[in-house]
């Protein structure tokens, strides 16, 4: 029987962004899996099946672009979304990542939601982006 809900992994050190992400992305029909710190997330991307990554690039420990550098060498066909306070990244930064969205400082919620992505419930901008991905990347599973 296939699932009905796409998982997907969230990975922020800052709780209350976390949080806002899992409580916002749920209400959209996701299954969420939540991680506050790069290794925590690796052991769940390993443990689970996931269908995508919302990943947060500045963690202490290991920074969002190494821990999608390893993601991608585990499982390259999942999407893995990049986010940070910091403006556009170099572009070294973004070599194991699909997408890439800048927060808005002093927003609460998901920066999904407040960067205006978000148009209609039905098909609020993830289930769009994950989408496209999808069909660019059709048969690459290994």
């Amino acid at each position: 029987m296939a699932r009905l809900e796409k998982t997907i992994l969230c990975i922020d050190n800052h709780w209350n962004e976390l949080i806002s992400r899992k409580m916002f992305l749920e209400s959209n029909d996701y299954r969420v899996l939540e991680a506050t710190s790069g290794d925590e997330g690796l052991k769940l991307f390993v443990d689970h099946r996931v269908d995508a990554v919302v990943l947060d690039y500045q963690m202490p420990g290991m920074n969002g672009d190494v821990v999608a550098a390893r993601m991608k060498q585990l499982k390259s066909y999942i999407p893995i979304l990049l986010l940070s306070a910091y403006g556009p990244l170099p572009e070294k930064k973004m070599k194991a990542v699909d997408t890439f969205l800048t927060k808005i400082p002093g927003i609460e919620g998901s920066p999904i939601c407040s960067s205006g992505l978000v148009r209609q419930r039905p098909k609020p901008f993830f289930h769009r982006w994950f989408d496209t991905w999808k069909g660019r990347h059709q048969g690459v599973r290994p």
